[in-house]
């Protein structure tokens, strides 16, 4: 996994430290993507320079941005890019399906920047990271009310030193946050489309002529997420998803 890089800044305090604390930011916000100079945004950073934002704000304007939304949301689905937040916002990967479901439903209802927001301005991201601290990945550590599959899923979901967050699509996180299984670490990097899965679920309502409690549906990878997300907005629950 990559190295955990704490970082923080008063704002218009310290300008050479301001600057590692802002290359930091971006590092952190976009999931270790190179930023090209057209990515970044001189207006946040003059801002936080002058000492008009915090760290806190200026996080919160880099993942408010429209260069996040097209990195993060336009190329994925709202459950990926909800895993996403929780590791580039608060450190951490998603604690279970309902906390998921939670702010898809705020991202449908309220939008983007409240989606955000709702990850920079509360109790929790003052509570590990304060108005002046880089956000980091805290799942590496033991977190107060953290779970013991924090590690495993970050390992999972992380993307190396040299890779980025907006290189993977498929999540084999959200998969694990469905079944509330761990998942493995040496199937991360795992390749290729052609392998089937068998996806376990139960239904609260009776799905054709089928009465049974459990459901099976035997899909390829590559359509797995569409298949998660068709269960849930019926109401299932994921039991196992397993090779085929």
């Amino acid at each position: 996994m990559t190295t955990t890089t704490t970082l923080a800044s008063k704002a218009n305090i310290d300008t050479s430290h301001a600057a590692e604390v802002i290359q930091q930011a971006y590092r952190q916000v976009f999931g270790n993507r190179h930023m090209m100079e057209l990515d970044k945004n001189e207006s946040i950073e003059a801002l936080f320079m002058n000492g008009d934002l915090t760290v806190q704000a200026m996080v919160t304007a880099m993942a408010q941005s429209e260069t996040y939304k097209q990195l993060f949301l336009t190329p994925n689905n709202p459950y990926k890019f909800v895993e996403l937040n929780f590791k580039h916002l608060l450190g951490r990967p998603p604690k279970d399906q309902t906390e998921v479901m939670e702010h898809v439903k705020l991202l449908q209802t309220e939008g983007y920047e409240a989606e955000i927001a709702s990850y920079t301005y509360n109790e929790e991201y003052l509570a590990a990271f304060g108005i002046d601290t880089v956000p980091y990945n805290r799942a590496r550590n033991s977190i107060v009310g953290g779970q013991t599959n924090f590690y495993t899923r970050a390992a999972v979901s992380d993307a190396g030193y040299a890779g980025f967050d907006g290189a993977k699509k498929e999540s084999t996180l959200l998969t694990s946050i469905c079944t509330n299984q761990s998942p493995t670490i040496l199937e991360r990097k795992s390749v290729g489309n052609a392998a089937a899965l068998t996806i376990n679920w139960t239904s609260r309502r009776q799905v054709g002529g089928n009465r049974r409690a459990v459901q099976k549906s035997v899909v390829m990878q590559s359509s797995m997420s569409g298949t998660i997300r068709s269960i849930l907005a019926q109401g299932g629950k994921i039991i196992s998803i397993t090779k085929a």
